[in-house]
């Protein structure tokens, strides 16, 4: 069902590794994975790079280091999360424990757990898991716009009713008279028959009870991968849109992605990175969906149904 579990990450960093491990204890015969699975997954490995290399004498110090810090950043998330967090660091802080996790608000988090660990999935479930994160982050982005907003998905194959349909062209022309804009564009200012959906997932604006332009707008990109998003943020934003699609006032920019973006402190992870866009995390994603209760409103993924019946040791 899932593929190289045997491939920790490369990135030193905890949130990628903690979420690595939830992976490995969540597929696990015994729902849970230890220290020592860790250091031995560590030894087997064939390719290792700075924390993952062996010492001289073929123990793992920096193996128990990087335990260390994956417990310490779990039990950040068990605080941060509370309740919609579905694991638990055991007593002696050897075993990051899969909890019974049949609620809605875990059932979210285990799903967007694996939307951040797509390089798991098998290529053909990918576009499916893709899919049930985009409309994760439909139903959040409604409840952030004000009472009155329409908000609509851009999606390439969405269907008979969705708002925006064809080619990208014609997309963005409908785009462009929704937030009241003239269209600084041609039609061969696009590819031939593509039908993408030019880096905007998501399009809402308040008509503002008139047919005036100038209206408050946002459009909104949604990604899972952990490498791509320091790009990806902005590719919803007026930086790259403003020039044909000149709004009297700008629209505001957001990201959603699945990655639990933070550091053990609880600060953004590579706030450097962070440009002009409005970050909506896991973290965010799990408080937003409490807070206005949408944890019914989510769509089912089946995958994860199909993942938690997998057992790899």
């Amino acid at each position: 069902m899932l593929t190289a579990l045997d491939a920790p990450p490369k990135p030193s960093d905890p949130l990628f590794w903690t979420d690595f491990v939830e992976l490995r204890a969540l597929v696990h015969p015994d729902r849970c994975y230890s220290r020592g699975d860790l250091l031995g997954l560590l030894s087997r490995a064939k390719d290792t790079d700075g924390d993952g290399r062996r010492s001289r004498d073929g123990g793992s110090e920096s193996g128990e280091a990087r335990w260390r810090d994956i417990a310490h950043f779990a039990e950040g998330r068990a605080h941060q999360f509370a309740g919609a967090y579905p694991f638990r660091i055991s007593v002696d802080g050897d075993t990051l424990e899969l909890l019974e996790a049949t609620s809605l608000n875990q059932n979210a988090y285990l799903c967007l757990l694996l939307s951040s660990l797509m390089r798991h999935v098998p290529k053909q479930r990918q576009g499916e898991l893709a899919r049930f994160f985009e409309k994760a982050s439909h139903t959040v982005f409604r409840r952030l716009m004000p009472e009155g907003a329409e908000v609509h998905p851009t999606w390439a194959g969405g269907g008979e009713g969705v708002r925006y349909r064809e080619t990208l062209y014609e997309k963005m022309q409908a785009i462009s008279k929704d937030i009241r804009c003239t269209a600084n564009f041609t039609e061969r200012d696009f590819k031939e028959n593509d039908r993408g959906d030019g880096g905007i997932d998501l399009v809402a604006w308040h008509p503002m009870a008139d047919q005036r332009e100038g209206i408050p707008a946002a459009f909104a990109q949604c990604g899972c991968s952990k490498e791509d998003w320091s790009f990806k943020q902005l590719e919803a934003s007026p930086t790259k849109h403003s020039r044909h699609l000149p709004a009297m006032h700008p629209w505001a920019t957001y990201y959603f992605m699945p990655l639990d973006l933070r550091h053990a402190d609880g600060d953004w992870a590579y706030k450097s990175d962070i440009g002009q866009a409005i970050i909506v995390d896991r973290l965010r994603l799990i408080r937003l969906s409490h807070q206005y209760g949408l944890f019914s409103e989510w769509p089912h993924l089946p995958l994860i149904d199909e993942v938690r019946k997998t057992e790899y040791a």
